[in-house]
């Protein structure tokens, strides 16, 4: 049983980039920033082994970001093929990791935002974090404890509000991100992406068209004869109107006179000219002139003869 949504709550897909570029330059931004993403897990990873420390959950954010960036790295390649069944595996990709993401961004989230005190205090990680905290302490001005609490919460009240944005922000482009590579993947199967106004390829032939002329070994006259070959005419035309039919028999051209064959009468000389004239009549109809000549006058001569008689007698 296969569960489909009804047509008027189907989403129709994007033509374009917001509206500007072609709908595959952003696909391939979105890549690309996913990407960026990605590679930043491979220097926290980084951190970890060389003794930074971390959560678990930071431990399996960096190993899932390294293992990510293969399966991106290999849906660029697919993107530029403009393969249909792989960019389609490319968007549920995108949306599985926008989920997993999104669901480390909450934890993270709770844990700043609620478990982590803001008062100013410092944690050291690292035995290096500790060396620059000793020599903050040491260029600083000296603080007490409720003057360090009050700056440190009133720097805090100022940037929660731009970091909560910054992050539903991140997470709205996102969801926008997977509506336009699912577009991108619906125009590659339905054939429909070159006809895109914005598509940097419009009005040029598909993919598969141009790899079965290349395979065939057609050249570029051979390519346009076929073009023009399958090219849908603008107005068909009107079979039943009598006066168009009349106008398309009146513009025919002439049909190739048929060549009789040369009769043994032109071998004999009776006819001047070349073979290649055209006969002007055949033994059989000289014969049957003649003879029915001769029949005819042979009738009148009789008819008159006993016409003759009949004077006679009266």
């Amino acid at each position: 049983m296969k569960l489909t949504l009804r047509p008027e709550w189907r989403l129709w897909p994007f033509s374009s980039f917001l509206g500007l570029l072609d709908i595959k330059t952003g696909v391939v931004v979105a890549l690309m920033f996913v990407l960026l993403n990605k590679v930043a897990g491979v220097y926290g990873l980084i951190a970890v082994v060389t003794g930074a420390g971390g959560s678990f959950a930071q431990l399996s954010l960096y190993i899932y970001s390294v293992v990510a960036l293969l399966a991106f790295g290999w849906a660029l390649n697919a993107v530029k093929e403009e393969d249909p069944k792989h960019t389609l595996y490319f968007a549920h990709l995108y949306f599985a990791d926008h989920v997993f993401s999104t669901s480390w961004t909450v934890f993270f989230a709770v844990t700043w935002w609620f478990q982590t005190p803001h008062d100013g205090s410092r944690q050291a990680n690292s035995p290096a974090q500790t060396e620059i905290i000793n020599g903050a302490i040491m260029a600083g001005q000296p603080l007490s404890e409720e003057e360090r609490i009050e700056a440190a919460m009133k720097i805090w009240n100022h940037e929660k509000g731009m970091a909560a944005t910054v992050i539903a922000l991140g997470w709205l482009s996102k969801i926008y991100f997977i509506l336009l590579v699912y577009s991108y993947a619906t125009h590659l199967r339905k054939g429909s992406y070159r006809l895109l106004s914005r598509s940097r390829h419009a009005g040029a032939p598909s993919f598969s068209a141009n790899h079965a002329y290349e395979t065939l070994g057609f050249g570029d006259e051979e390519e346009g004869e076929i073009e023009d070959f399958y090219r849908t005419p603008a107005r068909t035309p009107n079979t039943g109107n009598s006066v168009s039919s009349f106008a398309d028999f009146v513009n025919a051209p002439p049909s190739r006179p048929r060549r009789m064959p040369p009769s043994s009468l032109s071998r004999g000389g009776v006819v001047s000219g070349e073979e290649d004239d055209t006969i002007l009549f055949d033994d059989d109809e000289m014969t049957y002139t003649s003879s029915s000549r001769g029949h005819s006058k042979l009738g009148t001569d009789e008819s008159s003869s006993n016409t003759d008689e009949e004077r006679t007698r009266v």
